[in-house]
């Protein structure tokens, strides 16, 4: 296979003579499986000559042979080495579609190191196609590869890939961590010539994260970390410039004038090397900081200079970060800017929908083959005597399975109608209770009455009496000493007075009549659970409703959502009148509980375990149960409960 990473110090002199010699050993070997190491390594030096379609051309014929001579290796090898150059020219979607290729002939070799490999570079395109959730899976699968096989740059690069992924979901903080454990794994790869490029290449992802957050001292601090690993300048120069662009803007944006100097030098060198992605970062930051000059002249320049090499080289992303600086460069054009920047934005979602899609058919197509293939496996080995008694013992299994389960569910369906049961009977306990109750109240009343009643006939009546015989007296004797003797007895009648209003007020209390039916236990229950003083309740209940008709169970469930309405509104409601409505409908009982309490937006505000109490006893009811509020003006409980019309008298 080719490798991107073959020396870059070696002339163009040595490569030429790499590849004529790999030519001729191609010439003298006449078997494919002999010679193939020879077409990688000619393509290899082609590559590196810069001689793509050549490369290419060498690659794809290698390729056609290995199939119609059925090298699954070489399919694999040639698939992947032309995935590879695809990949390196930005052609993603040539790139996916032979990695794919690769990876359907990986899976019959078991090859999982190169299967792995495979993986992660799909999850890479798939990343850069923002399909972040299909490269997610993918980064996974080939982490497991990693970790069961211990290969620690294919770890390594899984942990980069599942960073980014996160970054495009904006789970910033775990992408971070994946970063760490990246820089983790870097200190294995020390044996690897690459080693502190990978050592830095995290600290530079990280960096990038705070400043897209704008924590630029943070991002400072990564970029410092990333440069202090080892000269970037002379081991890897687009990686010196990222570290470096992303240290100068986060300066730039706290403040610090030298990051000119630095914008400057970064562009040098992307020139210098020919790397686009350096030139186009170095010239947006360039044009930002002239923008933030008011030198719109020089601005201009290079945004414009960046916003067409970004749309030539389909780095989309950085093409809206310009349009938006653009739109502050021409503010007389800034309608033009900022269209083009949704017209741009709408087609990169077409254009994510579409990859996304294409690369879906891509799977399936493979899938789809790796399963016809398998099928022929199946058909060569099937209907033998050992498959077809493991078949009848798994049914055997299977339906032993099935029998426990439906006995399973069958028990746990008695035992929750068992709890119903349970449930129905200890409300009906707890009602005749609550009834139990009333009536010991009634009977404390009529107690009090007749306490009451004794202290007429025997106190007042019997003082009266004795008034009314000594006042008699006055009929036949009216001397001044007769009336002077009768003035104390009629301020006794005073004294009477007193006593007669004390015994009215204390009759007043007893504020219902003395029937214990269910619309004086509601009653009492309202006045019980008034918690403010301030509070009025009115109470409404339809005389139609013969309430010694109505079901217990539905009585217990009413009289519970009465009690929870009660609570909440003394709790959360604030609220200074409650009215209580009980009315008979069509199709049975029709209730409104309302106050003029704060309320709440039933929109955005989560039940509570007391509405969703109410609601499931509503429920059990068969009957509908809503919320009506609004902040600052109340809220209304509306219930309905069906009952057949001859469950009323009128």
């Amino acid at each position: 296979m080719i490798s991107i990473s073959t020396d870059k110090n070696k002339s163009k002199e040595e490569r030429l003579e790499k590849a004529l010699s790999a030519s001729q050993m191609i010439q003298k070997n006449d078997t494919l499986v002999m010679s193939s190491d020879y077409y990688f390594l000619l393509a290899d030096s082609f590559l590196q000559l810069g001689e793509r379609e050549k490369c290419l051309h060498l690659l794809q014929n290698l390729y056609k042979k290995s199939i119609l001579v059925k090298d699954n290796e070489g399919i694999q090898n040639a698939s992947y080495s032309i995935a590879v150059v695809y990949n390196k020219e930005t052609q993603y979607d040539s790139a996916y579609y032979y990695f794919t290729k690769s990876e359907k002939a990986l899976l019959k070799n078991n090859n999982e190191n190169l299967l792995g490999n495979v993986k992660i570079w799909k999850a890479e395109i798939l990343s850069f196609k923002n399909d972040y959730v299909g490269a997610e899976k993918l980064a996974v699968e080939a982490l497991k590869f990693g970790l069961e096989k211990k290969n620690n740059l294919l770890i390594y690069n899984c942990y980069l890939t599942l960073g980014s992924t996160l970054v495009g979901m904006n789970n910033y903080e775990k992408a971070i961590d994946y970063y760490h454990k990246a820089i983790e794994v870097s200190e294995k790869l020390k044996s690897n010539p690459n080693y502190l490029s990978y050592k830095c290449q995290p600290y530079n992802h990280i960096a990038n994260i705070y400043v897209k957050n704008k924590n630029y001292e943070k991002a400072i601090s990564f970029a410092k970390q990333g440069l202090a690993v080892a000269d970037f300048k002379k081991v890897d120069p687009p990686l010196y410039c990222y570290l470096t662009n992303k240290l100068a803007y986060s300066k730039f944006k706290l403040g610090n004038k030298s990051s000119l100097k630095q914008f400057k030098e970064t562009l040098k060198i992307g020139d210098q090397i020919n790397n686009i992605p350096v030139q186009i970062t170095s010239k947006i930051y360039l044009g930002e900081y002239y923008l933030s000059k008011k030198d719109t002249l020089r601005a201009r320049y290079f945004l414009n200079d960046a916003q067409l090499q970004a749309h030539k080289n389909n780095f989309f992303e950085d093409e809206r970060t310009i349009l938006n600086l653009l739109a502050l460069a021409y503010p007389q054009e800034k309608f033009f800017y900022t269209n083009k920047y949704i017209h741009l934005n709408d087609s990169l979602q077409d254009v994510e929908r579409t990859s996304r899609n294409k690369y879906a058919r891509i799977e399936f197509e493979t899938d789809q083959i790796i399963q016809e293939m398998k099928m022929v496996e199946n058909r060569k080995n099937e209907i033998s005597k050992q498959f077809i008694l493991y078949a009848i013992m798994s049914l055997l299994v299977l339906i032993l399975l099935l029998i426990i389960l439906y006995h399973k569910n069958k028990n746990i369906k008695l035992e929750k109608l068992f709890r119903k049961q349970e449930q129905a009977l200890n409300d009906s306990q707890i009602y005749n209770l609550m009834l139990s109750n009333q009536q010991k109240m009634e009977e404390g009343k009529l107690i009090e009455k007749q306490r009451i009643s004794r202290e007429l006939h025997d106190g007042i009546i019997g003082k009266l009496s004795a008034i009314r015989m000594n006042l008699y007296e006055i009929k036949y004797n009216q001397s001044p000493e007769s009336l002077k003797k009768h003035l104390a007895y009629i301020a006794e009648m005073k004294n009477i007075e007193e006593e007669i209003r004390n015994l009215t007020h204390e009759l007043n209390t007893n504020v219902f009549s003395g029937s214990d039916d269910f619309e004086t236990t509601i009653k009492a229950l309202f006045t019980e659970l008034n918690q403010n003083p301030i509070t009025e309740i009115s109470v409404e209940i339809d005389q139609r409703i013969d309430w010694s008709l109505v079901d217990i169970n539905v009585k217990m469930n009413l009289y519970r959502i009465f009690q929870e309405a009660l609570q909440n509104i003394n709790k959360y409601a604030d609220a200074c009148v409650i009215t209580i409505a009980i009315a008979k409908s069509e199709t049975g009982i029709s209730i409104q509980i309302a106050d003029n309490g704060k309320g709440f937006d039933a929109a955005q505000t989560k039940k509570g375990i007391g509405l969703k109490n109410m609601d499931h006893r509503a429920m059990e009811l068969k009957g509908q149960f809503s919320v009506e509020s609004k902040l600052n003006i109340g809220t209304k409980i509306n219930l309905s409960i069906p009952i057949e019309f001859n469950s009323f008298e009128f």
